[in-house]
This record gives structure tokens, C-alpha cells and sequence, in this order.
């Protein structure tokens, strides 16, 4: 699934020229919790303890304009997940790890001047009762987001067991939720809700994956 990431990225860097008049780049700094729960052969041996906290950096450098209001909105992400599991076997010892993700975050939908319920209202004026909805959905749809990159370097740590060290691939996929404010206001604020998947290769060539329900609230700074 990466695969289709980068090469969405490679398709979009050629249209970069026409992009730059779009959208501009923003810096946005989250703070969030994930609910980890560990599956295939790693989550035959543990369990999750719980909510755990995140850190997410993203940087919008890229937009490929399709309509006159529409874009592509690509962005690189990069950031901090620790994680923290209980032995199912022993119920005595903990796993632990820091997830450092670092990948590509694409917006097939986004908005060039950001989202304005009032231009949503004046298209759907007819829509009766249902332009709540209509316009509920449209916001969603213009936040609706997939990622994808590698978590390099993870140590996974458990008392009485040598350090092992895997670099997972992770692929995701939200809805990230703007302020109504102009896009060209100095800063936003986001609201991000969505999930997470790491997935890596044992030595034994078996797959161990952690799955996560993320949400992330912060701010976006335009540069």
C-alpha cells in the first residue's frame, strides 16, 4: 500500500508548478492519544495497557489543483508514538516501544480557501433539512485523509529479554477537521480523528501489526 502512496507523491511532484499557486504550506504541530492493540503473531503473546499518548508534525509542501477550489494536498508527517503492552504469557513483564513514523499524508479532497459553511449553504440551499448533513459531510470529505512511511529504528524493550529492533511500515487513514476561518489566516486549528497500522517481518518471517485508533488536536501555522 506505500507503493501507491509514493508513487501518488512522485505523480504529484511533476504538476509542482502549477501546485505552488495553490494552497499555502502550513506547519501543524498535534497532540493526541492512540488505543494500540496488537495483533497477528504479536498479539498472540500481548495486550495493550490502554490509552497511550502521540505527538504528530506535519508540513503541507506540495498541492495539485484539479478544479479552480479543489486540490491535492500533500504533506510530510513525522512524529512520536510510544506504546506500551503487558506479556500475556507471564501477566509479570512489559513491552515497550516509541514508535517514530515518518511518511506522507495526502488530502484528495482539500479545499483551496478552506472550508466556509456559508459558500456549502448557498450550493445546497434547495436541500432543505438535509443541508446540515450535506454540509456535514462535505466538511468531512474535504479533511479526508490516507498516509503511509516507515517507523525506523524501533527498539522493543521487555525486562529479562534482549532488545529486538524492527523499522514497521505503517499505513493510515482519517478525517482531519478545520476551523471555518479563512486559509489565510495565520494560524488553524484541526481536530484529527482516524486509525493506524504498523506492520513488521520476525526473523521467523512471520508478520506481528498494531493497530490504532488515533485522535490529535492542534494547531497549523502557515509559513
Amino acid at each position: 500500500m506505500n507503493k501507491y502512496l509514493l508513487t501518488l507523491c512522485f505523480i504529484t511532484a511533476l504538476f509542482s508548478a502549477s501546485a505552488q499557486k495553490g494552497m499555502k504550506p502550513r506547519l501543524g504541530v498535534y497532540i493526541g492519544i492512540a488505543s494500540p492493540k496488537a495483533t497477528e503473531v504479536f498479539g498472540q503473546f500481548y495486550k495493550s495497557k490502554g490509552i497511550q499518548p502521540r505527538l504528530t508534525l506535519e508540513y503541507n509542501f506540495l498541492n495539485l489543483g484539479y478544479t479552480d477550489k479543489m486540490f491535492v494536498k500533500v504533506a510530510a508527517i513525522a512524529g512520536l508514538e510510544p506504546q506500551n503492552f503487558r506479556n500475556q504469557t507471564t501477566f509479570l513483564t512489559n513491552v515497550t516501544m516509541t514508535q517514530k513514523p515518518i511518511g506522507a499524508r495526502v488530502y484528495p479532497f482539500a479545499f483551496r480557501n478552506g472550508f466556509d459553511p456559508d459558500d456549502q449553504k448557498e450550493v445546497f440551499k434547495n436541500a432543505g433539512f438535509t443541508n446540515l448533513f450535506i454540509i456535514g459531510g462535505t466538511w468531512a470529505i474535504s479533511g479526508l485523509y490516507v498516509e503511509g512511511g516507515i517507523s525506523p529504528g524501533v527498539k522493543l524493550k521487555e525486562e529479562g529479554y534482549a532488545d529486538v529492533t524492527r523499522s514497521p511500515q505503517f499505513f493510515g487513514w482519517g478525517v482531519s477537521l478545520v476551523d471555518f476561518d479563512d486559509e489565510d489566516n495565520k494560524v488553524k486549528f484541526k481536530f484529527n480523528i482516524g486509525t493506524r497500522k504498523y506492520t513488521w517481518t520476525n526473523a521467523s518471517n512471520t508478520t506481528s501489526q498494531i493497530k490504532s485508533f488515533c485522535m490529535d488536536f492542534g494547531v497549523a501555522f502557515r509559513l
